[in-house]
């Protein structure tokens, strides 16, 4: 009989941390959508055993809680928003958080990179203010490149403001400068 109630108790011990993995991935499903990496690698981090991080993260994809599909789609959505960037930042950060080339590689067809790139450069034009010069051209190239724009898509930006602007630079210069 005693062995027949350690084995109980066993049970219910692997129960228990099986739903404790459970929770804690749920709230932090609760904060944000997640890839299926992310969770797994922050319930790592709390130390859960590995067949109860599977067991989780298996019936979360059941419940389509965790679709690395539609985290990606979020994600670009945020970052449209809040943080402008290019292709090559937005691959590398989705990379970086487990999502699959093939899933990147639809969802970047989609992305509107030059319109972008022209958000970051109006923001990051605002943001520098002060009286515009070449200076000011450099760090705005060099702040767009750090942020995954292609030269092209820069240069077509900077154009479009320029036009903006009656064909005078936002950053001072006259047309033939640049």
């Amino acid at each position: 009989m005693y062995g027949r109630q350690s084995a109980h108790r066993g049970r219910k011990a692997t129960e228990s941390s099986l739903s404790l993995a459970s929770a804690h991935a749920f709230k932090l499903l609760g904060l944000r959508s997640h890839s299926r990496m992310e969770l797994e690698t922050k319930l790592r981090k709390k130390g859960f055993e590995e067949a109860h991080i599977a067991g989780s993260i298996e019936r979360l994809i059941e419940l389509n809680l965790i679709n690395d599909r539609t985290f990606a789609e979020e994600f670009m959505r945020s970052r449209s928003r809040m943080k402008p960037a290019g292709r090559i930042k937005l691959k590398m950060e989705l990379r970086k958080r487990g999502v699959e080339d093939a899933i990147i590689d639809e969802i970047l067809k989609r992305h509107d990179s030059t319109g972008a790139c022209l958000d970051a450069a109006e923001k990051k034009l605002r943001a520098i203010g002060g009286s515009p010069g070449t200076r000011e051209k450099e760090k705005l190239v060099r702040f767009l490149l750090g942020r995954g724009f292609m030269w092209g898509e820069i240069r077509e930006a900077l154009e479009t403001l320029m036009q903006g602007n009656g064909g005078r630079s936002p950053l001072g210069e006259n047309e033939e400068e640049s």
